[in-house]
């Protein structure tokens, strides 16, 4: 991966020609097309490394309207008490990133969201997506499987056969701990006891695991081609990056600092650090997530970000770039970092919608599909609230105070409709059901079939109505 171009310092484009750059600077700002230009780039956060190939306003040079726009944008940076080298990290909140916030606050947490939102088997749902955030965030760091193997491993609780699926398995167990670590503050112990979680029997040396590195141990972010993209600071800093990361964390600035913000720094401020020898984005991304649940944002627990990240993992890695050549403006991650959790978000929203949606044409289909008695109508109702909900032929019996015979002709009856499907024996021979898979589609698909199978009947009839034949 190519190394942005750092952006050439403020004060010393101000400081060329003796005063005639200041000039040409402040002169920008009144060209109605820098204005615009300025007001895109804030829009869309450019780096240097981009904005210097974009067409420039006439007589204004890209280093002239880099100044207009960091002159411009000085007001509104808020400095953290984190140390990037000679500086602070800092960072502003965009116009674009604002309405992303408020989207997060909405629907994320906070008393307008209500667990209600999630399917009544959140428990099946919320696991599947913790699976799914496992799956991608290892496949972030290099792990080779499928989703299929993984979640097999992951339902089945079988051990992992490979590194791979050991990541995978240890990303998972991470993110379940951190359901119940979220009450705690940080500290380097916890740090070091994700991190210990997140690597275990995955690195060619145990002895790497929970523990920060040291000056022995030599720590480079290099890219597919092997070459060096980032060297993190000293070992010998560490000690005093991570109390101040940690005094970050639990401390209640007097300055309000949005949370979302707070947790996104604190992603970014760990991936800088690389404070282990292995694990540390992965780690970022469980102190991402521990710091959001920790503040209420608990649909998070639903939301696979790493899979979007996944999608385009070079946009991750240069949203860590553009903010470390540009002196620690942590606005160019903020910006990559919301774009993706809004649109899981988003996403998460819209497949609930679609979900809700389906639900209410299956329960309607259920009212009017013609081949369902009273009984298996109400089973299949309640199949479609509660998908992981078991039946037998014993229960049903007696629900319905109905024989045994007419209890196994009712469910074995939706088996074959595929509606219900098999599963494993609870107790000695008594067989257990449970909603198939795909349900709701099954039922538009007989529903479909039915009409399909309606239709040729009639036109049947209605030929055999004016059949020649019938007048010979």
């Amino acid at each position: 991966m190519r190394i942005p171009e750092k952006p050439p310092k403020l004060q010393d484009i101000l400081n060329q020609g003796d005063g005639k750059a200041a000039r040409a600077v402040f002169e920008a700002f009144g060209n109605p097309e820098m204005q615009e230009l300025i007001r895109h780039a804030n829009e869309t956060y450019l780096h240097w490394d981009k904005f210097r190939f974009r067409p420039m306003p006439k007589g204004v040079t890209a280093k002239t309207a880099w100044a207009a726009i960091q002159l411009g944008r000085r007001g509104s940076i808020v400095t953290l008490p984190l140390t990037y080298y000679h500086e602070q990290f800092h960072y502003w909140v965009t116009p674009k990133q604002q309405e992303w916030l408020s989207i997060i606050d909405k629907k994320a947490g906070g008393l307008l969201v209500t667990r209600n939102a999630i399917p009544d088997d959140n428990d099946r749902y919320l696991y599947n997506s913790l699976m799914e955030e496992a799956i991608a965030s290892s496949m972030l760091e290099g792990a080779v499987t499928t989703r299929e193997v993984a979640k097999e491993m992951l339902r089945t609780n079988r051990a992992p056969r490979d590194g791979a699926e050991q990541m995978i398995m240890n990303n998972y167990n991470a993110i379940l701990e951190i359901r119940d670590l979220k009450e705690e503050k940080l500290t380097p112990e916890l740090l070091c006891h994700l991190q210990d979680v997140l690597t275990t029997e995955t690195l060619e040396d145990p002895k790497h695991s929970g523990r920060f590195r040291d000056s022995n141990d030599d720590v480079r972010v290099v890219d597919y081609l092997g070459e060096i993209i980032f060297t993190p600071p000293t070992a010998d800093s560490i000690e005093n990056r991570i109390k101040e990361l940690c005094d970050f964390a639990n401390t209640k600035h007097k300055t309000f600092i949005h949370p979302v913000i707070k947790a996104m720094a604190m992603h970014f401020i760990i991936g800088f650090i690389h404070p282990f020898c292995d694990g540390n984005g992965r780690t970022a991304r469980a102190i991402f997530y521990w710091y959001m649940l920790k503040n209420g944002y608990w649909l998070f627990e639903y939301l696979p970000i790493s899979r979007i990240i996944n999608a385009a993992p070079s946009q991750y890695a240069r949203a860590y770039l553009y903010a470390e050549t540009d002196g620690g403006d942590l606005t160019y991650f903020h910006q990559y970092q919301l774009f993706v959790a809004t649109r899981a978000i988003n996403a998460l929203h819209k497949y609930l919608n679609d979900q809700q949606q389906e639900m209410e044409k299956a329960q309607e289909l259920v009212e009017r599909y013609p081949d369902l008695n009273l009984r298996q109508r109400m089973m299949i109702s309640h199949a479609l609230r509660h998908p992981t909900h078991r039946y037998t032929v014993k229960e049903h019996e007696g629900e319905y105070r109905i024989t045994y015979n007419t209890a196994r002709a009712d469910l074995y009856g939706m088996e074959e409709l595929g509606l219900l499907v098999k599963s494993k024996k609870r107790t000695g021979k008594e067989q257990v059901f449970q909603a198939a898979p795909s349900i709701s589609k099954q039922l538009v698909k007989l529903h479909d079939a039915r009409r399909s199978k309606n239709r040729k009947n009639q036109r049947e009839v209605q030929g055999s109505l004016f059949d020649p034949k019938l007048f010979d």
